[in-house]
């Protein structure tokens, strides 16, 4: 299967993402938004739409978050698979007509995620996953919330079968989260549920973090396939 992902900046790659699709044959299309024009993988059966640091209210410094939300609505509306993470979730949400807000506290680093729906049932109850993020999205009409946090209320959400958006960060790899930690590291400022540069730089990356991901990519493939 040919994969699109949307890629906003530099050093937020797809990361295991990439291995995934890899290890399953499948190729990515990677549009770097910060280096092209938006162009529209019209033909596209799978969207995967990458995190980053401006936000869904920004467009009018990134006149292209309109147009991505609006590829998003149009392949939504045509069936097919779609799967955000961070800004690529409030991208969904608010093109689900969600509102987009910024969150009460801010979550950055290593951090317990809560199961709250049994939509995907190979999630475990409990999980840490890695946070970078203040802003948050409203839970779009018709979808299932997925989990939550001691800190935000709406961490992921399945909408249908096949779209699926996670406030978290299942895909970034050690490389990555030492990438943002140099190249953001200004967002790191303190609060209840954030953790600094030396406690996140100790940790790695938990494995049941990728075969989650694993488990996820290949429930969005499943259910496209199926034409669910």
């Amino acid at each position: 299967m040919i994969i699109d992902v949307l890629q906003h900046v530099p050093h937020e790659g797809p990361g295991l993402i990439a291995k995934w699709a890899n290890e399953n044959r499948h190729q990515l299309r990677i549009h770097c938004l910060f280096n092209e024009k938006m162009q529209l993988p019209t033909d596209s059966e799978f969207l995967i739409v990458l995190g980053g640091p401006m936000g869904v209210n920004d467009s009018a410094e990134f006149p292209w978050l309109i147009e991505e939300r609006n590829l998003i609505k149009q392949l939504i509306d045509q069936g097919k698979a779609v799967f955000g993470v961070c800004l690529g979730a409030q991208q969904i949400a608010a093109t689900l007509g969600s509102y987009i807000s910024i969150n009460d506290e801010k979550e950055v680093g290593f951090l317990p995620v809560n199961r709250t729906s049994m939509a995907l049932p190979f999630f475990p109850e409990q999980l840490n996953v890695f946070h970078w993020h203040q802003e948050t999205f409203s839970l779009p009409k018709g979808a299932k919330r997925l989990f939550n946090s001691e800190g935000c209320a709406n961490q992921g959400f399945l909408y249908g079968k096949n779209v699926l958006g996670l406030q978290f960060h299942f895909e970034m790899e050690k490389a990555g989260i030492e990438t943002i930690l140099q190249v953001d590291k200004d967002f790191i400022t303190p609060g209840k549920f954030v953790q600094s540069i030396e406690e996140m730089c100790e940790r790695d990356v938990p494995e049941d973090n990728q075969r989650m991901l694993e488990a996820i990519l290949d429930h969005l493939v499943a259910g496209k396939e199926t034409g669910e």
